[in-house]
């Protein structure tokens, strides 16, 4: 203990705890503050019961001693943040001209192993820039590659590592993998193995404990952890086929072993594998299921695995001579309608490839079939993604229709020109496409708009506005309520057994369809307020009055728009079976009206006035 710092003990001015710990801040020791960072003690003041230290951001800070002794910790005079504190000069040239050196000064900081974050941390801004240490950092990792002493991670979760110098790469990274037990663990491991290859010295020889390891753990594991399994596997294939000269201990398990023993749970256990990974595993099948068994069983993964297994399935086939089987099981699909919208959407893109045989205008209904049973379930990802295609390949319906006979193309171009699915300016633009490659199209637009010119409602602005506040309702809604309690219900766990769900299903294909019917519905409709009717004839607008032939009775009835129906005040719509037997009948003219009894009754007409707000 300092002779001085003990006088303060003996005086009972001080614990003889706190004066070992005052003896070790002596003036020149560097230390850390939580708050105020690193500082170096410039001299104490003991009369004054002060520590003086020159933080980097603030010099001559005085301290309690029994602050100071708590507060700080004692940093080595070769720690990345003393020698900040006492030349930083030093440390910024380092991080220009010797990067290997700067890195390697941070880990023995930090006890060999440090986080990306905290080597951050320590660096910048003072010793990298704020704005440089991006693009510093990038050109660092690549001149830490040739450091095969320093570990940097492939994900910035795991840790920078230094290694102990006797160490060989190679053997490190083998003894890790040997070391994990849980399988990501492993794949962690393997990963940083197979990146860095470069490192072992006779990689077929070094990397036998790890094959031989994963044939292990897999053989144990897979019926738990059967996609991790399997990315064990084919990430071990991977890296010996990289290998020169290497090859499976014997006995090992294979892809195919997995993929034969699996057979039930692979299909639902392969998403998110990566695509090169995907094909391996296909490669495998025949192997796994010889004598041409594997062929419907890789053609059970097509309908139910993601859009990223269908081409890799496609290459198997085809690369064992079996590309007539997948063209009839495309057909037949495409007529029983039984393809999901991954599979539509590559026969498209290989229309010209490995698809050409089934690339024809039922194809085209597909794909419209599916949009519109997507929308009305509720599916909107799928629907966009088929129907984007369909607006952004500019040559796919030309090639679709260019050929086709005659019959197949009306009716295919009377669906685009009617689905609900396709919004107007997307069904223009594919009926554009249609006509430029078959102008004999061009008739059928003329009728479909005159068409549609007859099938215009007629519909008073009350009624049409309080038509487009439901629909409002509904989309707004309605529909999104519906949405957050399917949420909610899938939330509850098992949705085979989840009747919430089911109901909260049922009633979102309800909704969607009376969307539909409104969207059409108002679509169609033209407002009017009825002004400047002709009295000539009954029309839409005119009140009529007319007599019971057979009774001699008088009644009148109101003829308005569409949705303007209300029997209790004699008010019909022009679409009713009365209007349309009083529609263009003149005073004085006789008509048939239908009667609650079935039987007709003859009226004759009286007089015709013109509607107004008022009349009603």
């Amino acid at each position: 203990m300092n002779s001085e710092v003990q006088n303060l003990v003996a005086a009972g001015k001080l614990t003889a705890a706190d004066g070992e710990k005052l003896s070790k801040l002596e003036p020149g020791t560097y230390c850390l503050h939580k708050s105020w960072g690193v500082g170096k003690i410039a001299e104490w003041d003991l009369m004054g019961d002060k520590v003086i230290l020159d933080f980097e951001d603030k010099a001559g800070h005085g301290l309690k001693i029994s602050f100071a002794v708590t507060s700080l910790e004692i940093l080595p005079a070769d720690h990345l943040l003393a020698r900040r504190h006492a030349n930083l000069g030093e440390l910024k040239s380092m991080a220009k001209e010797n990067v290997t050196a700067l890195i390697e000064l941070a880990l023995k900081s930090s006890g060999n192993s440090m986080s990306l974050d905290d080597l951050e941390r320590l660096l910048k801004p003072r010793i990298v820039g704020e704005g440089e240490y991006k693009k510093w950092w990038e050109a660092a990792k690549k001149t830490l590659k040739a450091a095969r002493h320093i570990v940097v991670p492939s994900k910035r979760t795991e840790p920078l590592v230094l290694r102990e110098s006797g160490e060989k790469p190679g053997g490190v990274m083998v003894k890790n993998f040997l070391a994990k037990r849980d399988l990501k663990g492993k794949l962690a491991v393997l990963t940083l193995i197979q990146k860095d290859l470069d490192l072992f010295e006779d990689a077929a020889t070094e990397l036998l404990p790890v094959f031989q390891d994963i044939s292990d753990t897999v053989r144990k594991a897979w019926r738990l952890h059967l996609k991790d399994s399997l990315q064990l596997l084919l990430a071990r294939d991977e890296i010996i086929d990289a290998i020169e000269g290497a090859s499976l201990p014997m006995g090992s398990m294979k892809v195919a072993d997995l993929v034969c023993e699996a057979k039930p749970l692979l299909a639902e256990n392969i998403g998110g594998l990566p695509v090169g990974q995907l094909g391996r595993m296909y490669r495998a099948f025949p192997e796994a299921f010889p004598e041409r068994v594997w062929v419907p069983e890789i053609l059970n993964h097509l309908t139910r695995t993601g859009g990223r297994a269908v081409a890799e399935i496609a290459v198997v086939l085809d690369s064992n001579n079996e590309l007539d089987v997948l063209t009839e099981f495309l057909k037949k699909s495409v007529r029983n309608r039984t393809l999901s919208a991954d599979l539509l959407i590559w026969i498209c893109k290989e229309r010209k490839g490995l698809a050409a045989s089934v690339f024809s205008i039922d194809l085209g209904n597909a794909i419209l079939d599916a949009c519109e049973d997507d929308h009305v379930q509720g599916g909107p990802k799928r629907t966009g993604r088929l129907g984007d295609m369909l607006s952004d390949d500019k040559t796919l319906v030309h090639e679709l229709v260019v050929d086709t006979d005659d019959e197949s193309l009306r009716n295919f171009a009377k669906r685009i020109i009617n689905t609900a699915v396709l919004d107007e300016l997307t069904r223009r633009s594919l009926m554009a496409r249609v006509i430029k490659a078959r102008p004999e199209m061009e008739a059928l637009m003329a009728d479909n708009a005159e068409a549609r010119e007859d099938n215009r409602l007629i519909v008073s602005w009350d009624s049409l506005e309080k038509k487009k506040a439901e629909l409002t309702e509904l989309v707004n809604v309605k529909i999104p309520h519906n949405k957050h309690e399917i949420q909610i219900a899938k939330e509850e766990g098992d949705l085979r057994e989840n009747g919430g769900y089911k109901a909260a299903r049922d009633q979102q294909a309800v909704l969607n369809r009376m969307k539909d019917q409104l969207e059409r519905e108002v679509g169609l409709a033209r407002g009017t307020d009825f002004a400047n009717v002709s009295t000539e004839k009954v029309g839409v607008g005119t009140i009529v009055d007319f007599q019971d032939v057979a009774t001699g009775e008088t009644e009148t009835y109101t003829i308005l728009g569409a949705w303007d129906g209300d029997l209790d005040k004699n008010i019909v719509s022009y679409l009713s079976e009365i209007a349309k037997a009083l529609i263009g009948k003149a005073v004085g003219e006789e008509a048939d009206l239908p009667s609650d009894e079935g039987e007709a009754r003859k009226v004759k007409v009286l007089a015709i006035r013109a509607f107004n707000t008022g009349a009603a």
